[in-house]
């Protein structure tokens, strides 16, 4: 796992300025009560988000709609005191909304009235592209749908991983949640706003709607996931709550936290998930802040679930067969990923598994993401053709997702493929079928976790690493060379300045595999 040495996130969306009465009890009509402890602090998920990203040593941006007078300037001291940049983008004559908040000390529940400040129309600066390049993480709150659409746009080009707090369903998320990698919900959340909606679909729907990964949270109960074709439950320490204003947010800026650093999705929910129970066990807005753990401590993945090794290329087949019955079963494509060094035999297993399945499957290959010939001279990169930043992988991930959410009844997407003969990619070249439960994907840097290919795990139902003795790999990758045009000592002096380095690149992807190939007769 490759960790930023300080994460960076951009935070779009809402702030308030909170208001926060602790009191003995709800006050009954007509009545009053006198306030235990009184806070004021910035509000809104955006805003917090961004409070908990910072405190867990990360470097925080906050783009939201403050505007001028006292509310504003409060809420902007608070932010900035917390470690939090703000980019200001209120329309002229913007009024901050200020929440009204009471916590029962009995319970540490809390209830909030305040104005729906999120459906201010909010435009989106003109360098929202330049706020987003280089980062490793947006979240996105919801709130502000022409702002939070152009930040996920930008994001999804810069591909920089997003995170949606989904909060409750509105309108505009139809269009937002296809563009997100991450969606957390809550456990009320409803696709559509469908009152008639069963719980239990909302994770499964998000999924087939093309989000890559999903979690549902519960309050204090465990955390629903989904990701792939896996799914799960993630445990919430029980804890002793005091104050609950504000526990999602914190779950929220601890995962953007954990994806900017790198972390699996199920280690990054269980580190959002303690660090969600550490804020409802002390009072206050930012009290709790002193007891955070540091980034290292949330962002720990735990055990990593160890690959099954298969050897025989029969039980490689029948897993791919059970992939498709499964889309049978439900109707949702699944995707096969095959990984591994230069050389280890990808594609003539991947074409062998979609053989032996018929019609059920096609393969649609990395290679066909090569950047052509003059392309990789123009940029100074032909000399070592085949490392990671030689592919358009962004190019890859967004042809994944469309593959994803292709529907029956859509038109075929066609997609590249690399040819050997004449060492270039020709677009257009292999068509899938809507029809086709399987797609087949295979190549050197589907189990990276940099760059656009960090994106690519969470797309794939299965994952494979291809692991053959590399001695033979080796000189297979030599023969290769010299079937297709270099003499002998340019093959090898290829294979070893430039397919072993990449090797070496591919290696650590096999931690992220569900199987590891170990074929006996390679």
């Amino acid at each position: 796992m490759t960790v930023p040495p300080t994460p960076s996130g951009l935070f779009v969306g809402l702030t308030t300025l909170d208001v926060v009465h602790r009191v003995s009890a709800p006050p009954d009509p007509n009545t009053k009560v006198t306030a235990r402890r009184q806070d004021v602090a910035a509000g809104g998920p955006a805003a917090n988000a961004a409070v908990v990203f910072a405190a867990l040593g990360g470097s925080a941006t906050l783009v939201t709609a403050l505007g001028t007078g006292a509310a504003a300037s409060a809420a902007r001291d608070d932010l900035e005191a917390h470690g939090v940049r703000v980019i200001d983008v209120a329309p002229r004559g913007f009024a901050l909304a200020v929440s009204a908040v009471a916590v029962d000390e009995r319970t540490g529940e809390r209830t909030v009235v305040s104005p729906d400040g999120g459906r201010v129309e909010v435009a989106a600066p003109g360098h929202v592209h330049e706020l987003v390049r280089g980062r490793d993480v947006v979240l996105l709150d919801g709130h502000h749908p022409a702002l939070q659409a152009v930040a996920a746009r930008a994001a999804r080009s810069a591909g920089v991983p997003v995170v949606l707090d989904a909060g409750r369903w509105k309108p505009h998320l139809a269009e937002l949640v296809p563009c997100c990698d991450v969606v957390a919900a809550s456990g009320d959340f409803r696709l559509g706003a469908d009152p008639d909606a069963r719980p239990e679909a909302v994770g499964p729907g998000l999924r087939a709607v093309g989000v890559p990964r999903v979690a549902v949270t519960h309050g204090g109960g465990p955390v629903e996931w989904w990701e792939g074709a896996r799914s799960g439950t993630v445990p919430v320490p029980a804890v002793d709550a005091v104050d609950t204003l504000g526990a999602g947010d914190a779950f929220h800026g601890a995962l953007a936290w954990a994806v900017a650093s790198g972390v699996g999705f199920v280690g990054a929910l269980e580190g959002a998930a303690r660090v969600a129970s550490l804020r409802v066990t002390v009072a206050g807005p930012r009290a709790w802040l002193a007891s955070l753990p540091t980034g290292d401590a949330v962002a720990d993945p735990g055990p990593v679930r160890p690959a099954v090794e298969v050897t025989a290329r029969a039980d490689l087949v029948a897993r791919a067969h059970a992939l498709v019955e499964l889309t049978r079963t439900d109707g949702r494509r699944r995707v096969l990923g095959i990984a591994g060094p230069p050389g280890a035999g990808k594609s003539t297993l991947a074409a062998q598994v979609a053989e032996a399945l018929g019609g059920d499957a096609v393969v649609v290959g990395q290679d066909g993401f090569h950047l052509a010939q003059r392309e990789l001279e123009r940029l100074g990169r032909a000399d070592r053709k085949g490392a990671p930043d030689t592919f358009d992988g962004a190019g890859f991930v967004a042809l994944l997702e469309r593959l994803v959410r292709q529907e029956r009844g859509d038109a075929a997407v066609l997609a590249p493929e690399f040819r050997r003969e004449i060492e270039e990619p020709v677009a257009g070249a292999v068509a899938v079928d809507p029809t086709v439960p399987l797609v087949i994907t295979e190549g050197n840097y589907l189990l990276l976790d940099d760059g656009p290919w960090a994106r690519v795990r969470a797309l794939l139902d299965e994952a494979w690493f291809l692991a053959p003795d590399d001695d033979a790999r080796v000189e297979g990758l030599v023969a290769r060379h010299v079937r297709h045009g270099r003499s002998p000592e340019a093959a090898r002096a290829w294979v070893e300045r430039s397919d072993e380095a990449n090797a070496v690149v591919v290696r650590p992807g096999a931690e992220r595999a569900d199987v590891v190939v170990r074929l006996a007769d390679w």
